[in-house]
């Protein structure tokens, strides 16, 4: 039976949601747990766990919709036996991809579905029963594949298992391909003709903009090591963007005067969230934690009305992620312009969305000496938009997809052209580093070697896969961070 379930959006950068259904019961608070496909969702309410499936509309506003409650369908089943899965992604060629399942005690036999998710619709590929505890399923067992192939794994001990103990997705490549060298699926989403002069007018509307940095100090935040300030910054489209400025406390005099210069990073945030003061003075660095707008403090100055990937994502000229990167860019212009920067020594890193700030800043900044970009976001998305099990590069895909027109529709991929990280990438003159997770569901490990492998030639670039990293920055990607600026810093 079909009820009528009205959602409100409330806040969309934690996700939360009020719901009613159909006025049988108050508002309860909701929150969104996971996007496993472009129509599908669970949400976490005061009485448990319901699945819905849902409409998408261009711009990811959901409203009142007919929606069907999950029940109809089985209610998600729940890895109760805490099943355990590691992948080998084999990026460089020196190993065999495979899954390994251990059932932690469990007697079901697990099966092990691959679908090839690149064609439209996604054709099943193979079936196999599982191996025993802790035994590895290698996918040449699958078959050879002759073409590059998007592939859906997924694990579950019945057909049809909603959601399965676990899901992957994967490039296979034909023999003698890696990943590592995967450059991307040409002629999708390629820079188009103006990718350039588009750039270049960007760039001149924020030479337009005077800088009148704002700095004031915020003394409670200070370290034994650090100082700390706050910087606002004028930028594009009559708005302005709150940053954190941590300086050493060395570098000036009893009089304030500069008497030593540092070493600079600048920093941009994960997706709708804050980029905060982060303190790396006792290691020599000055630190700069740029909040684009619509995150953190420079929601004070603008506040998106949508979720700001899509702000605007039919008109290219005034598309978010176009204002965003000049927003970084200014960042960058402050850095170079302190008197205590050694600007021979200044780098850039982020993570997620960071991440592909971070390209975007080496991409039009020639100062900046060398970038760390983990979990690369925002780049890539053909790649994205067949690999990714949920975020932003399913949110394009229904959005195309259910765009009211073809006009529109080609709009929206022409904003994503102009913006994509792996388009950006082809500008970058700086080493640059990319981290990725061998099994985030958001950001792809092969969307990533498709930024380094767009790096022209003769710029340094690394390229690492971490085992057992979701979305996630682990110490590890950190350590790998620090080995850069040590030897490019």
């Amino acid at each position: 039976m079909r009820r009528e379930q009205s959602f409100l959006l409330d806040c969309p950068d934690s996700y939360r949601m009020a719901w009613e259904v159909a006025g049988r019961m108050p508002p309860v608070r909701c929150r969104l747990r996971e996007l496993r496909a472009a129509h599908e969702m669970f949400i976490e309410a005061e009485g448990g766990n319901i699945m819905f499936k849902f409409k998408r509309f261009t711009g990811g506003v959901l409203a009142a919709l007919w929606l069907v409650p999950a029940v109809a369908m089985g209610a998600p089943v729940k890895n109760d036996a805490g099943w355990k899965f590691s992948v080998e992604p084999a990026v460089h060629g020196d190993k065999k991809m495979s899954l390994t399942i251990d059932p932690m005690g469990s007697m079901e036999t697990p099966i092990i579905t691959l679908k090839d998710v690149g064609s439209s619709p996604s054709k099943y590929m193979a079936g196999h029963h599982g191996p025993g505890s802790g035994q590895e399923v290698l996918f040449t067992d699958f078959g050879v594949v002759t073409s590059d192939t998007f592939v859906d794994v997924t694990v579950t001990t019945m057909p049809d298992q909603v959601p399965p103990l676990f899901q992957w997705r994967t490039l296979l490549r034909p023999e003698g391909k890696t990943v590592a060298d995967y450059k991307g699926i040409k002629d999708e989403l390629t820079p188009p003709d103006d990718f350039e002069a588009y750039w270049k007018r960007a760039r001149k509307e924020l030479a337009a903009v005077p800088m009148k940095p704002v700095v004031t100090r915020v003394e409670e935040k200070d370290t034994s090591t650090g100082l700390l300030y706050r910087v606002e910054l004028p930028t594009v489209e009559e708005t302005t963007i709150v940053c954190w400025y941590y300086i050493p406390r060395e570098a000036f005099d009893a009089d304030g005067k500069v008497v030593k210069k540092h070493k600079a990073v600048q920093i941009a945030p994960g997706y709708g969230g804050e980029e905060p003061p982060l303190d790396r003075t006792k290691d020599g660095f000055i630190t700069l934690s740029v909040n684009p707008r619509n995150h953190g403090p420079s929601r004070e100055f603008w506040k998106s009305p949508v979720e700001h990937l899509a702000y605007n994502i039919e008109d290219p000229e005034h598309y978010y992620y176009k204002l965003a990167v000049l927003d970084v860019l200014r960042g960058a212009e402050f850095l170079f312009s302190r008197e205590e920067v050694d600007t021979d020594r200044v780098g850039v890193e982020g993570g997620s969305q960071g991440g592909y700030f971070a390209v975007a800043t080496a991409a039009f900044e020639p100062r900046i000496k060398c970038a760390a970009s983990n979990v690369t976001a925002f780049s890539a998305y053909p790649e994205g938009m067949k690999l990714n099990l949920k975020g932003f590069a399913t949110s394009f895909r229904s959005m195309i997809e259910e765009a009211e027109t073809p006009a529109k529709a080609a709009a929206i991929r022409k904003s994503l052209a102009y913006t994509d990280g792996a388009n950006l990438a082809r500008l970058v003159k700086c080493p640059l580093q990319v981290n990725m997770g061998d099994t985030d569901p958001v950001c792809h490990y092969a969307c990533g070697a498709v930024v380094v492998n767009r790096v022209p030639k003769g710029v340094a670039t690394e390229y690492n896969v971490f085992p057992n990293c979701k979305h996630e920055v682990p110490p590890a990607m950190r350590e790998a961070n620090k080995r850069w600026y040590d030897k490019y810093l």
